[in-house]
C-alpha cells in the first residue's frame, strides 16, 4: 500500500466500523442511551471526515475559521432548539366527544 493512500485506506475502515456500531445501536433497545451513542458515532464521524477528507488540519485558517463557524452554529441552533423543547409546558387538549349523527336514508 502506498504511503498517500494508507490514510484514507484506515479511514474508511474506521468508517465502516463506526456505521457497523451505528447498526447495532439501531437494533439494542438501550432507551436514550440508542441517542447518545449514536451522536457520538456521528461526532467521530464528522470529526475523521472533516480531518482526513477536506484535510482541514493542512487548510488555511480562513477554511479552518469556515468549518469552525458552521460547527458552532449547528451547536447554537441545537442548545436554541433544546432550550424550546425543555421550557414548553405540556397543556391537556379538552376532550370532546364527537356529535352522532343519525344517517338519513330518505332524499328529505
Amino acid at each position: 500500500m502506498e504511503k498517500s493512500t494508507r490514510p484514507l485506506v484506515l479511514t474508511w475502515i474506521a468508517l465502516m466500523a463506526l456505521l457497523a456500531i451505528t447498526a447495532a445501536c439501531a437494533l439494542l433497545r438501550l432507551g436514550w442511551l440508542n441517542t447518545a451513542i449514536s451522536l457520538a458515532v456521528a461526532f467521530a464521524k464528522a470529526l475523521l471526515v472533516a480531518s482526513v477528507f477536506m484535510r482541514l488540519k493542512r487548510a488555511p485558517a480562513l477554511l479552518r475559521l469556515a468549518a469552525v463557524a458552521g460547527a458552532v452554529t449547528l451547536v447554537l441552533l441545537f442548545g436554541l432548539a433544546l432550550t424550546d423543547y425543555t421550557t414548553r409546558t405540556e397543556l391537556e387538549a379538552p376532550w370532546q366527544q364527537p356529535a352522532t349523527v343519525a344517517p338519513r336514508l330518505g332524499s328529505r
